[in-house]
């Protein structure tokens, strides 16, 4: 394990600078202070107008941007060693062939450590400071491997949500067969592991992840669902990812997807659903009457050419929308800059200017949606007094300059390059360009000493065809 370098939360007076607030007015505020204490945000006022103490950090703003910390509300971490490899024609294929290299390669505790520390520092590095990581266990039931993920987290200093991700059949692919552990089993192991999250960290958490609902059974959704009231977190799965998914759904239940869940009682204020593109009118009204938060992965969705998510309709029906960077094994990089660029041009390509999703509507899906749908909008997704600070000062690169129109060129134009420093819970977790939680450079040598693994079992994998 590697001692974290970064200094913990103090106090903090960011002088000068251009707050894009995302409060109830959508300010953006020029030539303000903003004062943290410890880990929250304590005033914000004119430039000038707060004093600090001599032994508070003071940094100097002017001329730089600060947002809130960006949220991807729907991540894959462990898909990070996968990078590159898989560009299969079909969503099974790809699905097959990243379960097979995921069990032969067979990742010991302390390599998910450092896959899952590399995947936070790309997010830190692109302004995320706070991730859902869904997550499968293998074996199912591997403490250890849960243990090395959170610990990861942690010593980033990442606000992180470790979604356990279960199943018990897969209908949807006949190449993978689910390990068979009781349902008892299931259900004791993710309480477990919920308690020792909570223990953990103030900035981590934890949601239940049935992977998919055709991929779990009704007994293991209803188990999840009355865990999730017992334990009081939230729920997160994938939702008609694919056509193919919806058509299988319709087989199973023998009728939309959406309708059974609402059958059997799944649907509730607290579950997200990631993906949601192959769903009709009356399931989205659906997921309305129970605020069910939807997760769009626009990166994911069209490498894997699972289909172009309906965004403005969900969000004309009222629907909360967040984004997500999902594996970088299915999607790009772990940026939510791209999924708000992309979120933006993808429907512009394909449909009429009232289904095109506007960037301030993107800005919103990044922040305010992304803490909605993770239950934490109370706490992050804006710059305001009294919620926590996570918060990211934008240097402008020539991505922002000159600047003409600030959230246009943040959500069209900006790749993470502008990052400069990244708060966390009101620690600095990257300091003007460098990361101060964990010794990127050991992180990143101890990650390429995967790389003949990989390549031994990728060859073994295209063997098998």
């Amino acid at each position: 394990q590697y001692l974290p370098l970064f200094r913990q939360a103090m106090n903090t007076l960011l002088k000068s600078a251009t707050l894009i607030t995302m409060n109830p007015r959508r300010e953006i505020l020029e030539g303000y202070d903003l004062y943290v204490e410890n880990d929250r945000i304590e005033n914000i006022a004119p430039q000038g107008s707060l004093t600090c103490r001599n032994d508070d950090r003071v940094l100097d703003c002017k001329g730089k941007f600060v947002i809130p910390g960006l949220i991807s509300a729907h991540s894959h971490l462990t898909g990070m060693f996968q990078r590159g490899l898989w560009d299969e024609t079909t969503f099974e294929a790809w699905t097959s062939r990243s379960s097979a290299m995921e069990n032969l390669v067979d990742t010991s505790a302390e390599e998910i450590y450092v896959i899952h520390c590399a995947a936070c520092i790309e997010f830190i590095r692109h302004g995320v400071t706070t991730a859902l990581n869904m997550f499968t266990p293998v074996p199912h039931l591997a403490g250890d491997k849960v243990e090395s993920a959170c610990q990861a987290l942690k010593d980033t200093g990442i606000r992180g949500i470790l979604a356990l991700s279960l199943k018990d059949q897969s209908p949807d692919n006949e190449a993978i067969d689910p390990e068979a552990v009781s349902h008892d089993a299931l259900i004791r192991f993710a309480t477990e592991v919920s308690e020792r999250v909570a223990g953990m960290d103030g900035r981590l958490s934890f949601m239940l992840a049935p992977s998919a609902p055709q991929r779990c059974s009704d007994q293991l959704l209803r188990h999840c669902s009355d865990l999730s009231k017992k334990l009081k977190v939230g729920v997160h799965t994938h939702l008609a990812e694919t056509k193919g998914h919806a058509e299988m759904g319709r087989r199973i239940y023998g009728e939309p997807i959406v309708h059974h869940l609402e059958r059997i009682g799944f649907l509730a204020p607290d579950l997200s659903v990631a993906h949601s593109i192959w769903l009709e009118d009356q399931e989205f009204d659906l997921l309305k009457k129970y605020n069910v938060k939807i997760v769009h992965n626009p990166s994911s969705n069209m490498k894997l050419g699972s289909g172009i998510a309906q965004v403005k309709k969900m969000l004309s029906k009222g629907l909360t929308v967040a984004l997500g960077a999902d594996s970088v094994n299915a999607g790009t990089v772990y940026s939510i800059f791209e999924q708000m660029r992309l979120s933006v041009l993808l429907p512009r390509a394909q449909w009429e200017p009232e289904s095109w999703i506007l960037p301030e509507e993107a800005f919103e899906m990044a922040t305010l949606g992304g803490a909605r749908a993770l239950l934490q909008d109370d706490i992050i997704g804006s710059i305001e007094a009294g919620k926590k600070a996570d918060l990211v000062i934008l240097s402008p690169s020539t991505l922002l300059t000159p600047m003409n129109h600030l959230v246009n060129q943040l959500v069209f134009c900006e790749s993470g390059h502008s990052v400069e420093t990244v708060f966390v819970n009101g620690a600095p977790v990257m300091l003007q360009g460098r990361i101060q939680s964990v010794d990127e450079g050991d992180i990143l040598k101890k990650l390429s000493t995967l790389g003949p693994r990989i390549r031994e079992a990728q060859r073994t994998v295209l063997k098998k065809g």
